[in-house]
């Protein structure tokens, strides 16, 4: 048995070793297990990469154009009643859109307001989204992308006219990688494409 364990540390392959392991009796596999080198390296992300922001892009079976979601998580420390941001390109249309329990209050009528790190807060429209639920950015949704740093964050505020505020925080960091695959699929015009400020 201790040829088998010996062999199972010395081997080269990470499966090879994790299969030496599986032949041993069940009494003996955990120590055999637990002797085995743990490697702990994460995977480095390439320069530009969307860090925080998940996207995923699709066709629409509808009509073949692009959609396009890129999400970032509120930070865990925010609380749950505002669980996500996401910029939508369905349609040729770009939308922003607070998601969780909070944004999902059909016809509310809301509050809504963000601050970047360190500024002050600015006040928005709110309305539905085109599709699915939460509250969506109106006005110059574009504009208002382009204007965020790739860096930071941005507080949101959202309030019902009836009392209730809810505050989330999300991260900009990677920002500019998710908003160069939503402009290119809603086809932002190059003018407006670079962020002004970064």
């Amino acid at each position: 048995m201790a040829s088998r364990v010996a062999f199972a540390q010395g081997a080269p392959d990470p499966m090879a070793q994790l299969r030496a392991c599986s032949l041993l009796d069940p009494a003996e596999r955990p120590a055999c297990l637990n002797k085995l080198p743990q490697p702990v390296t994460v995977p480095r992300r390439p320069p530009g990469d969307a860090d925080g922001w998940i996207v995923s892009e699709t066709t629409s079976p509808i009509d073949y154009t692009p959609i396009v979601t890129a999400t970032v998580l509120a930070d865990g420390h925010a609380g749950d009643a505002l669980k996500q941001l996401s910029i939508h390109c369905r349609g040729g249309r770009t939308e922003l859109v607070l998601g969780g329990p909070a944004a999902s209050e059909g016809g509310a009528d809301y509050v809504l307001s963000y601050r970047l790190d360190g500024g002050q807060p600015v006040q928005v429209a709110a309305g539905r989204p085109a599709h699915g639920t939460g509250v969506a950015f109106r006005g110059d949704v574009v504009g208002l992308l382009l204007s965020l740093p790739n860096e930071g964050g941005i507080a949101i505020r959202l309030g019902m006219r009836a009392g209730a505020v809810h505050d989330g925080y999300f991260s900009l960091v990677g920002l500019n990688a998710a908003r160069d695959r939503v402009a290119a699929a809603c086809k932002w015009p190059r003018t407006l494409a670079r962020p002004r400020n970064h």
